[in-house]
């Protein structure tokens, strides 16, 4: 088996607005206020910018959260690369901060996820399943759902295996439309909003997406957690 080498933190992040260069495109770019038990704990700031024709397109989708916890407060910048109409994961790699700090560097070789682990702990190395049907959503970052617009119109419930590099968890869960409503998102009402469910155990979410695949709204139940978009500019 073909190995891709794994992409040091620095290396990546300095040669992500190369990568770009003159010929991104801003697929979206906002920021999401997030809410624990009805109370205000942080933000994420996100772009999600296109390189190249719809038919040979690169996705890039970077990153910055900003939490407090109950154990303390925590940073990520999560940056990833996807490629094809199914936005499939080609390299992402995440550094969390606060009470201590972890790189993650996950490439994909062949039908694996290949993730480096580097903490303050040592160094760990796992694999996962990749291949089709099969996404990447990591712990605490909501402009990842964004992978799910591939799967929004198939009119049926979907069969998806996701993967958090952050927890080192993959589990099969399925997504299914709710239907269409009306939500506010900075004081503007917008109307045919589709809802979505992603059924998995206790990581069971609902997203709310436009008409242009933009997220609106997620909340995560069993985490209290509700995530809201600022506007839609």
């Amino acid at each position: 088996m073909k190995v891709r080498r794994f992409i040091p933190a620095i290396l990546f992040w300095t040669l992500l607005p190369i990568r770009l260069g003159g010929q991104s495109v801003s697929v979206d770019e906002s920021t999401f206020r997030l809410y624990r038990n009805g109370e205000a704990v942080g933000t994420e700031q996100f772009s999600i910018r296109q390189i190249g024709p719809a038919g040979q397109r690169r996705i890039i989708l970077r990153g910055t959260i900003e939490m407090d916890r109950p154990d303390g407060s925590i940073h990520l910048a999560p940056a990833m690369d996807v490629q094809g109409q199914n936005l499939a994961v080609a390299d992402y790699q995440v550094r969390v901060s606060g009470s201590e700090t972890t790189d993650i560097f996950v490439t994909v070789s062949e039908n694996r996820f290949l993730a480096r682990i580097v903490s303050e702990a040592g160094e760990q190395l796992r694999e996962f399943r990749a291949g089709s049907g099969s996404v990447v959503l990591d712990e605490g970052v909501v402009h990842h759902h964004y992978l799910l617009t591939p799967f929004l119109d198939e009119g049926s419930a979907v069969s998806l295996t996701v993967l958090s590099p952050r927890i080192g968890r993959q589990e099969r869960m399925t997504l299914s439309l709710v239907g269409e409503e009306e939500i506010r998102v900075g004081g503007v009402l917008v109307p045919g909003v589709r809802r979505f469910h992603l059924e998995g155990g206790d990581r069971s979410r609902d997203i709310w997406f436009d008409s242009q695949g933009r997220i609106l709204r997620l909340e995560i139940p069993a985490q209290d957690l509700i995530a809201e978009r600022e506007s839609l500019s």
